[in-house]
């Protein structure tokens, strides 16, 4: 503890912690990089009065950690702004990769594009991110298609890491271009690679029909798991193609998407430790009627978190705010779930609850601070950012 960099926040009207108490009502925080001190205003000792650097009063407001986003796609180049459009006027996927959109675009433009004008571009994002309150995120490569682009991707995302928010980074294996059995062979040897030039932690593969499928995904899986990485996969996202049991099986620790889960793969998760990583934006952006079950998941026992599925093409947004509007709305979920998933249980699906994802003594001081004086309100208040101020590792960006 540096005597010279402590801070206090004083006299929050709530500090919402993700943890135990859940609410404090009429509370302080004492930080500096970390969490010093987390409770009741009136049992605030004299002590931090005295040495801290700078109290600022938050008196009426809430105190929420920072949102910790664990779904992105966040390293990229270009927009597909004109298929967005194509999408509206009903042209399906299939139709608008014929006429050069789709994934491929987004991998053309990344791959035409240098490092320095990528991350250029990339820091956009990630002030909108801080605006809204995201301070951890995970970013998944998955647009170089090769060995070379896609470790580009992951160095990007590496040296972008903790600039000021922090970057945890994965593989992805994303799509294919020609030969689908090639490409995962060529994935399975690239995979040393990655580790042995630690560019990430996760191995993600995107388990669906049409694109890797259950052997497929298990090959790379399983060569993942020996190199240890730690596993996450997108799946059942369209259609069921028994993702949620290898995921199980391999223990991973997360799985995304899973609009189209069955009661049997519910009751797999509820046994297991793995992370539902629902992403209601995608859903809601597509235009599709089925959502994944969250109120089913939640009732159950499984663990759930949301994220924003940031990408150039089917989910365009930085705004955790927003993901928990739709999570309450249309999930069926209880504020303070949709909260928790947003926090403590997103931290969980990334690895990083032991550093972020509520407010306790010695994890990082990364809180946010909204103008309004019930949590309710960050659902109530549709759409408007009342957030008024984030701070990351006790530094405050907003």
């Amino acid at each position: 503890m540096d005597n010279k960099k402590i801070k206090i926040l004083r006299k929050a009207k709530q500090i919402f912690t993700s943890s135990n108490p859940l609410i404090i009502e009429n509370g302080s925080i004492v930080f500096d990089d970390k969490i010093i001190w987390v409770g009741k205003d009136s049992d605030l000792p004299s002590e931090y009065l005295k040495l801290a650097s700078k109290i600022i009063d938050v008196s009426g407001k809430v105190i929420l950690p920072g949102f910790v986003d664990p779904h992105t796609h966040l390293v990229f180049y270009g927009n597909r702004i004109v298929e967005f459009e194509l999408r509206l006027r009903g042209f399906d996927y299939l139709k608008i990769r014929e006429m050069g959109g789709g994934i491929l675009k987004t991998v053309k433009d990344t791959k035409n594009a240098t490092k320095e004008k990528i991350k250029k571009y990339v820091k956009k994002f990630i002030k909108k991110f801080i605006e809204y309150g995201t301070t951890t995120i995970e970013a998944k490569s998955g647009y170089g298609l090769d060995l070379e682009n896609e470790i580009k991707i992951l160095e990007i995302t590496n040296e972008l890491n903790d600039k000021p928010i922090t970057i945890v980074p994965t593989f992805l294996v994303h799509d294919f271009i020609d030969d689908r059995e090639k490409y995962v062979n060529e994935v399975i040897k690239n995979l040393e690679i990655i580790k042995q030039r630690n560019l990430a932690k996760f191995v993600d593969v995107f388990c669906e029909k049409g694109v890797f499928e259950i052997e497929q995904t298990r090959k790379i899986l399983d060569k993942a798991k020996k190199l240890g990485f730690l596993l996450k996969l997108h799946t059942d996202e369209f259609y069921n193609i028994g993702g949620v049991k290898l995921g199980v099986e391999f223990n991973a620790i997360s799985l995304d998407h899973l609009n189209e889960i069955t009661d049997n793969d519910i009751s797999l998760l509820s046994k297991s430790k793995t992370i539902c990583v629902l992403l209601p934006c995608t859903t809601f952006l597509l235009r599709k009627n089925k959502y994944p079950p969250a109120r089913k998941l939640i009732d159950s026992g499984c663990k759930v978190a949301i994220g924003t599925d940031f990408n150039p093409g089917t989910s365009f947004t930085q705004n955790m705010q927003f993901v928990i509007l739709l999570s309450v709305i249309i999930l069926n979920m209880k504020i303070d779930e949709a909260i928790l998933a947003s926090t403590i249980n997103s931290a969980k699906a990334i690895d990083m609850d032991k550093f972020v994802g509520s407010l306790e003594i010695g994890k990082f001081a990364d809180f946010i601070v909204f103008d309004f004086d019930d949590y309710r309100y960050l659902v109530y208040n549709s759409a408007i950012n009342n957030l008024k101020m984030v701070f990351k590792k006790g530094k405050r960006l907003l």
